[in-house]
C-alpha cells in the first residue's frame, strides 16, 4: 500500500500487473481490498490500479461536505500523480457514479468504462422495494453493532444462493468488511455525495465505449437502471450476469473478469 498527496487529501493505494491502466473505482464504503478477486484475474492483463475513496479504508475523511464531482476529481489527480493519461474504469454502484462523472468531466481520461450495478441518479432512477429500503435504513443505525449492520447488508447486497452455497466466502466477506469498517463521518460524507447525485440530462454526452453491468437479482440497484444507463449512453451495450445480486462481481468474479477482459481488449 502507498500513499500520495492529491488536493486537500492522502490518497491510498495499490498498483499490481503490467499493460495498460486499468483503474477501479469502489462502490458506497468500499475499499481497495474489496477487489481482490478482480486483481487476482485482471493483473496478467493489465496494470490495475486500485484505491481508497475519500472518507474510507486509508484515504482522508475530510472534515468538509464531498461530492460525487469532487471524487471524479480525486481519480483524476491520482493519475496524474501516477502518470497515466488515459485508463480503463470499472466503477461499481457509487464507485459506477464516480465513472460516469469521470467520462463526462474528464473525457480524456476515459478509454473505455465500464459501470456495475449503477444508476444515472435522480427521481427517474428505479428504487429498490420498500422492504429493501427498510433494511437499508436499518444498517446505518447506530445503536446496532458493525458485525449486525454488515450481516444485514449481506442479506440484500447477495443472492439467497450464495448465502446458502458459499458459506466460507460469505463468512470472508463479513471479516473483510470489518477489517475496514468505515467511520461514521466517512460513511456520511460519502452517503450524502450520492444522494445528490444525478446526470440523467448528460447520459449522451459520453463519448468513450461503455459496457453497463448487472446482476439479474440485484435488489439494491435494480437491474432497469442499467438498462436505462444503457439505452442513455450513445452505443452502449448492457450485460446481465445471469443468478447475481447487488456484488455481481464477487459472487461471478470468473464471469465479471471475462466480461471486462473482453471488453477492455476488443
Amino acid at each position: 500500500m502507498k500513499k500520495i498527496k492529491v488536493g486537500d487529501i492522502e490518497i491510498a493505494y495499490n498498483i499490481v500487473g503490467s499493460g495498460e491502466p486499468l483503474i477501479l473505482i469502489g462502490g458506497f464504503t468500499m475499499v481497495k481490498e474489496s477487489w481482490d478477486l478482480q486483481v487476482a484475474g485482471l493483473k496478467d492483463h493489465f496494470r490495475v490500479i486500485t484505491f481508497d475513496n475519500r472518507g474510507v479504508g486509508q484515504t482522508t475523511v475530510p472534515t468538509r461536505p464531498f461530492t460525487i464531482a469532487d471524487m471524479a476529481a480525486d481519480t483524476d489527480g491520482l493519475m496524474n500523480v501516477l502518470g497515466i493519461d488515459a485508463a480503463y474504469i470499472f466503477g461499481v454502484s457509487m464507485g459506477g457514479l464516480i465513472a460516469q462523472t469521470l467520462a463526462l468531466d474528464y473525457p480524456t481520461r476515459v478509454k473505455k468504462a465500464a459501470l456495475g450495478c449503477t444508476s444515472h441518479g435522480g427521481k427517474h432512477a428505479v428504487q429498490p422495494e420498500k422492504e429493501v429500503m427498510e433494511a437499508l435504513a436499518k444498517t446505518a443505525d447506530p445503536s446496532i453493532s458493525p458485525d449486525e449492520s454488515v450481516r444485514m447488508k449481506v442479506s440484500i447486497t447477495f443472492t439467497k444462493q450464495f448465502i446458502r452455497d458459499e458459506p466460507e466466502k460469505v463468512e470472508e466477506y463479513i471479516r473483510s468488511c470489518l477489517e475496514h469498517y468505515p467511520s461514521a463521518d466517512g460513511a456520511s460524507g460519502q452517503m450524502k455525495a450520492l444522494s445528490f447525485f444525478n446526470v440523467k440530462k448528460r447520459l449522451d454526452e459520453i463519448t468513450c465505449p461503455v459496457l453497463v453491468i448487472t446482476g439479474s437479482e440485484d435488489k439494491m440497484m435494480p437491474p432497469d437502471n442499467s438498462r436505462l444507463l444503457a439505452e442513455g449512453i450513445p452505443h452502449a451495450r448492457l450485460s446481465v450476469i445471469k443468478g447475481a445480486g447487488h456484488n455481481f462481481f464477487y459472487e461471478k468474479p470468473v464471469e465479471t473478469n471475462t466480461l471486462l477482459k473482453s471488453f477492455f481488449t476488443s
